[in-house]
């Protein structure tokens, strides 16, 4: 494995989310932001982030859409998440660590996902549950750190 394949924990990652608000974001009474786990989303249970770093710390070039956002995340703040936890069919307690890890695509050298340890496992139901809390503990740091480049209205 190459140095660099690790994700440090000081790494700023970025994250593209759709500029559709009330769908991924929204604004409280107060106006303060506030994105959803919906933000989160993922059909593999392993959210997408780019290393800032190899993106040359320009959020623009992560966005999937012209109308998307960026946040930014830091990869310690993730891994201090620390654990999701889901229960076996014994009603025993499974932790799973969480983290992220550097997966390049072709397409996009920069790609990295973030992943618990054990997978989710279990029923579809038990699964999507035990993803929600993981979405949601992302959407709480993405709230914190609100946009690094806001989604266009166009």
């Amino acid at each position: 494995m190459n140095k660099d394949d690790f994700v440090r924990d000081d790494e700023v990652l970025y994250r593209s989310v759709r500029g559709k608000l009330n769908e991924e974001y929204s604004y409280d009474d107060t106006g303060k932001l506030r994105f959803n786990s919906q933000a989160f989303r993922d059909i593999s249970k392993k959210p997408s982030v780019d290393r800032a770093e190899l993106k040359g710390f320009n959020p623009s070039l992560s966005k999937l859409s012209h109308t998307d956002g960026i946040v930014s995340l830091i990869t310690r703040d993730i891994r201090a998440i620390g654990t999701v936890e889901t229960k076996t069919q014994d009603a025993d307690a499974v932790i799973h660590a969480v983290n992220v890890v550097y997966d390049p695509t072709p397409e996009n050298p920069a790609h990295s996902q973030i992943t618990v340890k054990p997978e989710f496992f279990g029923s579809k139901n038990k699964q999507k549950n035990a993803f929600k809390l993981l979405r949601r503990a992302l959407a709480k740091l993405a709230s914190k750190n609100g946009w690094t480049l806001e989604p266009s209205l166009q």
